[in-house]
């Protein structure tokens, strides 16, 4: 859990930075961007996860890809996550600087696992669902998970609702096998 409170501070940083500019949405965007092109790209992955390459050289390909192509905030915090060799929390705190965005603004995320993909209505009636429940706005996601049986199952943060039938079907078990007879 130590590198989950290291990018939790380095996303707190970066959000106070932001939040302090008026730059949130482009913080994040230029952020995410800027994740997505050391993070996706397999040869600059490993270039920039290698040990034996210097900080100076990591910083030069980091003023390439990003110098004047993204906010100068974003430039700046990658150059000192790689002078600090933190680069490899990039994509813990960009998850971290998206929570901290989310909350900022009222909302919470949500993820819905369905064994088939949901109709419009069905997923505008969980979202005010949960919406109600939750006392915030929800931003929905939905994961089509083949091996439910039917029903959902829905996790905001933490917590995990399971409306599934093979999880009603397991408390079933369980009670008749606790059940005397």
């Amino acid at each position: 859990m130590l590198k989950r409170a290291i990018s939790a501070r380095y996303a707190g940083a970066l959000f106070a930075l932001a939040r302090e500019a008026g730059k949130l949405e482009a913080v994040e965007r230029d952020f995410a961007r800027a994740v997505e092109t050391l993070d996706g790209n397999a040869d600059v992955d490993a270039f920039m996860a290698h040990p034996a390459i210097g900080v100076a050289d990591k910083l030069q390909v980091a003023e390439s890809l990003f110098s004047g192509k993204v906010d100068a905030a974003v430039y700046d915090f990658v150059c000192l996550l790689i002078e600090k060799k933190r680069e490899q929390y990039l994509r813990m705190i960009l998850e971290d600087f998206g929570a901290l965005l989310m909350e900022h603004m009222g909302k919470q995320k949500a993820t819905v696992f369905t064994p088939y993909e949901l109709t419009p209505e069905t997923r505008s009636a969980i979202t005010a669902g949960l919406e109600k429940d939750a006392g915030r706005k929800i931003e929905l996601e939905q994961v089509v998970d083949k091996t439910l049986i039917g029903g959902i199952k829905v996790q905001i943060g933490d917590m995990v609702y399971d409306g599934s039938v093979r999880s009603g079907l397991e408390r079933m078990k369980e009670a008749l096998g606790a059940a005397r007879l």
